[in-house]
């Protein structure tokens, strides 16, 4: 796929991850700037992930040494969970961004997860209207079906090929494009539930932020796997 544009309709119709960035970092003219990333159990409210500018997180960007000097190095981000995440109903996710001198229209994310470079889950997220200058929530609620126990082993035995990609819209425009790659570590080693952030902070279970949160409009499409299990995933970070 090689052109200077890519609508919406392009991406939701990937079947595998893209070999290079879709569009360059000065496509962000919004100046949009993520801040605060964090992924929680839902059912739990138990917090599995959380980076910030304030907390640096565990997920180390990728650095390519043949593009250490490159956009890619800064684009490119992996994660390592243990393989008790993948076997949550449901997951909770929070992003907080802000956004530059312009108003934003129509602002819309969406998401394909693969595996061995084939699809495995997409969402389409719609934010909406972000006013100039402005720092949001962007709160979103994964369901995640069972898989099977064959592709979590699978997945937990392939450290990180499972990718995903994530592009940014404002309307038509795409303006971001990240992507993430994700390692599972078998749960005997990693001890039962070590993915949870461990943290003393008693309000672990509060969700939105001060000012307001924005509920984020889901639709979400799941691929089957060889024994029909659909998977779903987290948000990515910058």
């Amino acid at each position: 796929m090689s052109r200077q544009r890519y609508t919406p309709d392009d991406v939701l119709e990937l079947e595998a991850p893209t070999d290079s960035f879709l569009c360059p970092l000065s496509a962000n003219k919004y100046g949009i700037e993520f801040l605060h990333f964090s992924i929680s159990d839902f059912e739990s409210k138990r917090k599995i992930f959380e980076i910030g500018k304030d907390r640096p997180g565990k997920a180390v960007p990728k650095v390519d040494l043949a593009q250490a000097r490159g956009e890619g190095a800064y684009r490119t981000i992996r994660y390592e969970f243990s393989e008790d995440v993948l076997r949550l109903p449901s997951i909770a996710t929070e992003l907080e961004f802000s956004v530059g001198p312009h108003e934003v229209h129509n602002l819309r994310m969406i998401e394909r997860h693969y595996f061995r470079d084939e699809i495995v889950k997409s969402y389409d997220f719609n934010f909406g209207f972000c006013i100039p200058s402005s720092v949001n929530t962007w709160e979103a609620i994964y369901a995640m079906p069972p898989l099977d126990d064959e592709l979590i082993s699978d997945m937990v035995a392939q450290p990180y090929a499972t990718i995903s990609d994530s592009f940014y819209f404002v309307g038509d425009e795409l303006i971001m494009h990240n992507k993430a790659e994700y390692k599972y570590i078998p749960e005997d080693m990693a001890q039962a539930k070590k993915s949870y952030y461990n943290s003393d902070d008693e309000d672990d279970a509060k969700s939105g932020a001060k000012g307001g949160a924005n509920h984020a409009d889901e639709k979400w499409s799941g691929a089957k796997s060889s024994s029909g299990a659909k998977w779903s995933k987290e948000d990515d970070y910058e």
